[in-house]
């Protein structure tokens, strides 16, 4: 497993326990299942072929574009 990929799982799996959602928040499911939620819109970067995200826990973090199946935004 790459460190990106176990910062990403190890960052997610933090934000799915802490159960934080507030008004801005986003879910993103990627094709093969796994969702994070993220505050506010995550920002796509042409450049790279990322989607640029904020945690909960205050931290940018990023997905693959061509990973990513849908982002929906969370009710209150």
């Amino acid at each position: 497993m790459t460190l990106l990929l176990r910062l990403i799982s190890t960052v997610a799996l933090a934000t799915l326990l802490t159960g934080c959602q507030s008004t801005g928040s986003y879910r993103i499911t990627l094709k093969d299942g796994r969702q994070y939620l993220c505050k506010g819109r995550p920002e796509y970067q042409g450049k790279t072929g990322y989607y640029r995200y904020r945690t909960f826990e205050d931290r940018d973090s990023m997905l693959r574009a061509d990973e990513v199946l849908m982002i929906e935004e969370q009710g209150t």
